[in-house]
């Protein structure tokens, strides 16, 4: 159990977001969509990052520890939303 205090809380929050995603594509299983490996897989590799990205805006954010792990799995779990919503948060920075 060393190991895991060893890990960056980075890797948690990839962790997390894929565990989202992942929630996210089965949820769909059982609406009836066919499940493909291949897509299952890029759905967690898209969910992966964009649930650090969400993550990492939270960092920058400085938010509490626990909120950043929410905002992982829920960043994971909206994928494509979550980098339209950070895109505009970003852009409106830069801007100002």
């Amino acid at each position: 159990m060393d190991l895991l205090k060893e890990l960056p809380v980075e890797f948690f929050f990839v962790v997390l977001a894929i565990a989202g995603g992942v929630a996210r594509y089965l949820n769909g299983y059982t609406s009836g969509i066919p499940f493909k490996l291949g897509v299952f897989i890029a759905s967690a590799m898209a969910a992966g990052f964009s649930g650090y990205m969400f993550a990492v805006l939270g960092q920058t954010m400085n938010l509490p520890e626990t909120m950043l792990f929410v905002m992982a799995g829920t960043g994971g779990f909206f994928g494509e939303q979550t980098m339209k919503l950070i895109l505009e948060k970003v852009t409106k920075k830069t801007r100002d």
